[in-house]
């Protein structure tokens, strides 16, 4: 065994630092990661805070990629439903006691 670091590389075209972010936060105990911007590309080295094996590292690495495709599908389909959760909000809303009529 051995520490071992990882480096992968993201089109900022398709993936929002947001989701990287949010996908390294849910590994936050197993390893930690440097982000930086290269051309259009937003670089992740992966850093595991203990000695693990190679297909140990590989399988969290896997692991982190399937969480930044959620993330990014999430971020998207959030984005995609706004309008809609905000007219749900406002009918909500307007149809409470919360305002007054002094």
């Amino acid at each position: 065994m051995s520490s071992s670091k990882k480096v992968l590389s993201f089109d900022e075209r398709i993936y929002h630092v947001e989701a990287i972010q949010k996908a390294a936060y849910r590994y936050i105990n197993i390893f930690c990661i440097d982000l930086s911007y290269s051309g259009q590309s937003i670089e992740c080295i992966i850093t595991f805070d203990k000695a693990v094996t190679n297909d140990g590292a590989e399988y969290y690495t896997s692991e982190f990629k399937k969480e930044i495709l959620d993330q990014q599908l999430r971020k998207i389909i959030k984005e995609e439903t706004e309008p809609v959760r905000n007219l749900i909000l406002g009918i909500a809303f307007s149809n409470t006691d919360l305002h007054t009529n002094e």
